[in-house]
């Protein structure tokens, strides 16, 4: 390789690293969605599933923060419905104090039934 197709190569990976080191992380927002009258009791698993109309995210030092979520939002409301009561991160920056969540991904599996022989 002559000394230009160098130059070349170098200067198009300069560019490359350059233009990835100015892109930053998106803002993680850790906790799990609760209905909002569940957040003055600190109640995750025992939020009423009929509170699912108000969610906010529950953080585990007691704050809560509402986030962007239905048709027109990356976040739809299938997403919450499935993550209710789970520990959850929201990817995105907070936009006038609301999250505006563009990845919504669950931190708990669902729980799975274990069989316990106990004293058989």
């Amino acid at each position: 390789m002559g000394a230009r197709a160098r130059l070349m190569v170098g200067l198009a990976a300069a560019t490359l690293l350059a233009g990835n080191a100015g892109a930053a992380e998106p803002d993680q927002w850790d906790g799990w969605i609760v209905g909002r009258p569940c957040v003055a009791e600190l109640r995750i698993v025992d939020c009423p599933l009929s509170l699912v109309g108000d969610p906010v995210l529950l953080m585990e030092d007691g704050r809560h923060l509402v986030f962007r979520y239905g048709d027109k939002a990356p976040v739809k409301e299938t997403d919450i419905d499935a993550a209710y009561g789970r520990k959850v991160r929201f990817l995105g920056p907070i936009e006038d104090g609301v999250i505006a969540a563009v990845r919504l991904d669950l931190l708990e599996a669902v729980g799975e039934k274990k069989f316990f022989k106990g004293c058989l």
